[in-house]
């Protein structure tokens, strides 16, 4: 059987779609990492970390009951009804705003900052965390209760009525 080697000529033709290709991506890539963030994540994140305590190295893993994603860099993570951690990423986390959650690594029950990831759907890339803080629940669920409230008119003005045109 021969052995088929291209020539130069077609390995030529393949290097200026394959140049155009790569620079391409790496336009489309750069466009993603300008874009400016979303206020409202911003702002969720801005409260969220304005509750939150001082950095922690660690803290016990059992089981995770539910899950908010904020961005692409953070994650708060329930692990009871009254115990909440914010995790900050080592860079974007492809898939984590929008992507199913899978869940995080953790050794011996433990989830550290700067060993263990988070782990999401159709990314073979695990997410390190650089960051844990202790959330405040019930401020939490405070902060939610206020924004979720319709607002309430302001009963000590009277509402304007309409006068009857004379004339």
């Amino acid at each position: 059987m021969p052995i088929v080697v291209p020539s130069r000529v077609f390995t030529a033709r393949l290097r200026l779609p394959l140049s155009a290709l790569l620079a391409l991506a790496c336009a489309s890539c750069a466009s993603f990492q300008d874009k400016p963030p979303d206020p409202a994540i911003a702002q969720r994140l801005e409260e969220v970390r304005s509750i939150a305590g001082p950095p922690v190295s660690s803290f016990r893993f059992m089981r995770m009951t539910t899950f908010e994603p904020i961005g692409l860099s953070n994650l708060m993570v329930f692990t009871a009804p009254q115990d909440a951690w914010l995790l900050q990423l080592d860079g974007r986390c492809r898939g984590l705003d929008f992507g199913p959650f899978m869940g995080l690594t953790s050794h011996m029950r433990l989830v550290m900052s700067g060993v263990d990831s988070v782990r999401v759907q159709d990314n073979p890339i695990p997410c390190r965390i650089v960051e844990i803080r202790r959330v405040d629940v019930k401020r939490l669920r405070r902060i939610d209760t206020e924004k979720a409230a319709p607002s309430q008119p302001d009963l000590e003005q009277p509402a304007p009525t309409a006068s009857p045109r004379s004339g």
